[in-house]
């Protein structure tokens, strides 16, 4: 990797780190005050930083194009085929998972967003918002694109889908990486990493809203 990718690369997840252990020691270690609103706050305002970032240390990896997708029309139906196809592969492969595998059917991770929503209704921004700008950025950007410069598409998919998987570590682990591989392709297709987020966007809030 060249000094321009070294760099975007580090400053994106080394912002998102940040953020995940900020959401995870608050919560701990500070049981009274606002803190949902403070943890509300950073996911925010370090997803502002992110984008921020991503400018600042601006690299063009081989899947960011203006040339592909040049039309809102056609990324408008590109956002709603991977939000239809998010959406499919997660009630296919969670049945799979539920009938064959024979794991819950319910999300560890949904179910804590939901159950601190209905406490806090402000946190719903993180989920919706700030959580699929974070991890498109990382995810998509960094680990799929950026990779892309060194190594074959497909095999970086592959990295990015599993790594995006195990960060959520709820155990559907299939569901995740299919997921991850979804917002790949929609990423690749578009050459726009505001495509994939706002997919990833649709995607939370129909679950966020099917589960309230």
């Amino acid at each position: 990797m060249n000094k321009q990718n070294s760099a975007n690369g580090l400053a994106l997840t080394s912002a998102y780190l940040f953020i995940m252990i900020c959401q995870l020691m608050i919560p701990h270690y500070f049981r009274n005050g606002p803190v949902y609103l403070i943890c509300t706050l950073i996911w925010l305002l370090g997803a502002s930083a992110m984008i921020f970032l991503n400018r600042r240390f601006s690299f063009k990896n081989p899947v960011d194009s203006t040339e592909k997708c040049t039309q809102a029309t056609h990324e408008a139906i590109l956002i709603g085929l991977g939000l239809i196809a998010t959406l499919a592969a997660q009630i296919l492969l969670t049945t799979f998972e539920v009938n064959v595998l024979h794991q819950p059917s319910g999300s560890e991770n949904t179910n804590m967003f939901i159950e601190i929503i209905h406490q806090y209704p402000y946190y719903f921004l993180c989920p919706v918002i700030a959580a699929p700008i974070t991890e498109e950025l990382v995810f998509r950007k960094f680990f799929f694109g950026n990779f892309s410069s060194v190594l074959p598409k497909l095999i970086c998919a592959l990295i990015s889908s599993t790594v995006f998987s195990i960060g959520h570590s709820d155990g559907h682990f299939i569901v995740y990486a299919a997921i991850g591989l979804i917002l790949c392709y929609v990423y690749e297709k578009s050459g726009k990493i505001r495509t994939s987020m706002i997919v990833h966007m649709l995607m939370n809030l129909t679950v966020m809203l099917i589960n309230l």
